[in-house]
């Protein structure tokens, strides 16, 4: 139960800055045995406090007329801040709902979409598609394969807006630093796949509910951009396959014939697996490289300590395989500094 608390309590100190309902929220949780005991149903090796706080968002949308409701502004318009009685309130709507939370906590996983992402992949997928031609979109971990979708939204840079002209959503992000490709029209893409353990179907109404769960009560405009690509989504689903991304890898890029250029994309995947899967990870698709044309856009965190995310571009040069430092961006895509 130590280890449990211990999460919530670092989850409600990093949650202070954007969101004061959860940082409330997971304080009071960590001191109380009964919610604790109820996050224990959470697998080893997930993060409890993140799949309580969304399986409760999920149940508390089917229950709007709940007290709890007032505090999330997702639900309620001019929402309450916490006070005395909020946490009393989540407490009771937890234990009168344990039976509907436990099963979304054995099952469920933080798969988010930060569709917001997109606004970095559009530059650096323009960059491949500039060496390249047209690809062939592979995403390691995609979840909802929302971000496979980069070339249907329209990007607003500073005020520079490219991308998809009748897209129904707007995405906006600000470059810090550098001058990357910002294509009028999105690169051209010859098909699109994407590989996860536990794919979300963007056509099944609790798939999409449990992707709007994951967005914090606070964070409207990731709802706005969620909701949009999620309508995108519905009229032509992305193609995602349950497998594993070292054991299936292979056969996913068999399908694609072996003269078309692939671009490998995973944004922020691979922090969740060991260093082990890593290097194994890396050993294979580089082999690949060797032997046709493909490109790999990978995500790590900021080794200094930071809190960006740091995008490279690896692909074979003719003697060896050569990495580009191409972006660091905020992890939701907020903004991104160019580097090459």
């Amino acid at each position: 139960m130590s280890d449990r608390r211990t999460q919530f309590r670092d989850l409600a100190e990093w949650a202070d800055d954007s969101s004061p309902l959860y940082a409330h929220l997971c304080r009071e949780a960590a001191e109380d045995s009964d919610i604790l005991d109820i996050a224990a149903t959470v697998p080893e090796g997930r993060q409890a406090p993140h799949l309580l706080l969304a399986a409760v968002h999920y149940l508390l949308a089917r229950n709007p007329n709940h007290r709890l409701a007032e505090y999330y502004l997702s639900i309620t318009q001019g929402a309450r801040d916490p006070d005395e009685e909020c946490f009393p309130a989540f407490r009771a709507f937890c234990l009168d709902h344990a039976d509907d939370i436990r099963p979304l906590l054995r099952t469920r996983r933080t798969q988010t979409n930060a569709v917001r992402r997109s606004a970095v992949l559009y530059p650096a997928i323009a960059q491949v598609a500039r060496a390249a031609g047209p690809l062939a979109l592979v995403e390691l971990g995609p979840s909802a394969g929302l971000n496979l979708l980069f070339d249907r939204y329209r990007y607003d840079y500073d005020g520079r807006v490219v991308g998809n002209s009748d897209s129904p959503i707007t995405i906006g992000s600000s470059v810090r630093r550098g001058d990357p490709p910002l294509p009028e029209t999105p690169p051209a893409i010859r098909s699109r796949v994407g590989l996860d353990r536990n794919p979300l179907d963007v056509t099944d109404e609790a798939d999409r509910d449990w992707l709007r769960a994951l967005v914090w009560p606070e964070h409207e405009e990731r709802r706005a951009v969620l909701d949009g690509a999620l309508t995108v989504a519905r009229d032509d689903p992305p193609d995602l396959i349950e497998g594993d991304m070292l054991d299936d890898l292979p056969a996913v890029l068999d399908e694609i014939p072996s003269d078309i250029p692939v671009c490998v994309v995973n944004t922020l995947v691979l922090y969740q697996v060991s260093a082990e899967l890593n290097e194994t990870l890396t050993t294979l698709l580089e082999e690949q490289m060797a032997e046709r044309p493909l490109h790999w856009l990978t995500g790590r965190r900021d080794l200094s300590g930071g809190e960006s995310v740091e995008l490279d571009w690896k692909r074979w040069s003719g003697d060896g395989v050569k990495t580009t430092h191409l972006a660091d961006y905020e992890p939701h895509g907020a903004w991104l500094s160019w580097r090459p």
